[in-house]
């Protein structure tokens, strides 16, 4: 069944498919999991659910936004039925006791937890062994490496990620498909392992811009956004932003390409970029630091050294050092946030280029820091490609609470 996620929803909807024959492809499509995408999938609870889906009446089914739609879940949210190892051999065997907030509005939603996709050890930038479905020898991305792998191989229209710096919009520019990150806080993150409280943002992937508004009004039980007016613009913005040396030239000539087929107006960030950069990965490393202590002090021959070294380093960070941080983002971060608010959108950079050749190195989240640092909405959008067929790293960036704004923007972009 190769239909987007509202196509196919709509046939659930008037009969033209069950839930069980579309849990069925589902099962088929994965097989034996080539891409090694998947932590965990449960046959038969998926066509119990399945065929308690199907024993609705129509009135019923159609109440239902996501009726019988399969979603990948990243292995850092609680799941009931499934094991929730975090990506780490420490939870192992690990069952929660309830779903995470998310897990529980998708499925009173109608949808199917089809399973749980593989997330780095902790979320943090120690990689799996997921393979990008465009080429095996490059890397997905991480952290939410298996629900971009998942999405782009078209085994699942819909998948749930997170972000701490750029664990959404990375693997979904690496994997050619739409990675939504809200507005911090938009979405529940309860049940979801905490990496750095104050940056941890719940997200989602899928094949296109309308499958992810479909999700967010779903999960948030709001109408559908109104078609925006005929022949409107949406505002675009590009910020090539201070870290453009650091893109690989045939990325950073495809993405200003993209950004000018589009009308985007080039514009100058308020200073202080590179400092909210730093004032980022301080904060980041400062609580995950604590997030993970009891993980480093009790069970450190299981953490990678990788992980290990980070811990140490984050906890060398003095109060007072994480203070100036947190002071730095909200000073500098609110001229940022009123930049964003001039535009519908604003394109610019997700990744420093193409997949890195090579699974040992899950990418420099260093383009999405800031963003995610300041709370903005951004969608990584695959417009941007070399011409040896790679997706070049592009994302439409917002304001604060303006995240059905941005989306509108976005799909002005793309031919859903």
């Amino acid at each position: 069944m190769s239909d987007d996620a509202l196509a196919l929803r709509d046939r659930l909807h008037a009969g033209q498919c069950s839930a069980v024959e579309v849990a069925h492809a589902f099962l088929a499509d994965v097989g034996d999991d080539a891409l090694k995408a998947w932590a965990a999938v449960d046959a038969e609870r998926l066509l119990s659910d399945a065929t308690r889906l199907d024993g609705l009446d129509r009135a019923a089914r159609i109440a239902l936004p996501l009726f019988g739609l399969p979603v990948g879940v990243k292995d850092n949210f609680d799941t009931a039925e499934l094991p929730t190892s975090y990506g780490s051999p420490i939870y192992a065997s690990h069952r929660p006791t309830a779903d995470a907030a998310l897990v529980t509005r998708l499925r009173v939603r109608g949808a199917l937890l089809a399973g749980k996709t593989k997330s780095t050890e902790f979320a943090w930038m120690h990689p799996t062994d997921t393979l990008n479905p465009l080429d095996h020898a490059r890397t997905p991305g991480g952290s939410s490496s298996g629900s971009a792998a998942a999405v782009a191989a078209g085994t699942v229209r819909l998948a749930t990620g997170s972000q701490t710096a750029g664990s959404i919009n990375r693997p979904a520019s690496y994997c050619g498909v739409v990675g939504f990150k809200p507005t911090f806080g938009r979405l529940p993150r309860g049940g979801v392992k905490p990496l750095a409280g104050s940056l941890d943002t719940v997200g989602l992937f899928a094949a296109s811009v309308r499958d992810i508004e479909l999700a967010l009004t779903a999960i948030l039980d709001v109408p559908p956004a109104p078609p925006s007016p005929a022949g409107a613009a949406a505002r675009l913005g590009f910020a090539r932003t201070p870290l453009w040396s650091q893109i690989e030239p045939e990325a950073a000539a495809a993405i200003e390409a993209t950004s000018e087929a589009a009308g985007a107006t080039q514009l100058e960030l308020a200073p202080g970029f590179l400092e909210l950069v730093q004032a980022q990965t301080t904060i980041q490393y400062y609580e995950t630091a604590r997030s993970l202590a009891p993980e480093l002090e009790h069970s450190p021959q299981l953490l990678s050294e990788e992980l290990r070294m980070a811990l140490d380093d984050g906890a060398r960070i003095a109060e007072a050092g994480y203070a100036t941080a947190k002071r730095t983002a909200s000073a500098l971060g609110a001229r940022l946030v009123d930049t964003l608010d001039a535009y519908d959108g604003v394109l610019t950079p997700s990744t420093t280029g193409v997949p890195l050749l090579g699974l040992d190195f899950t990418g420099d989240p260093v383009f999405c820091r800031v963003w995610t640092l300041i709370g903005a909405p951004c969608v990584s959008l695959p417009l941007a490609w070399t011409g040896g067929g790679l997706p070049a790293g592009l994302q439409l960036v917002g304001a604060p609470g303006r995240d059905f704004e941005l989306l509108a923007a976005a799909r002005s972009l793309v031919s859903d």
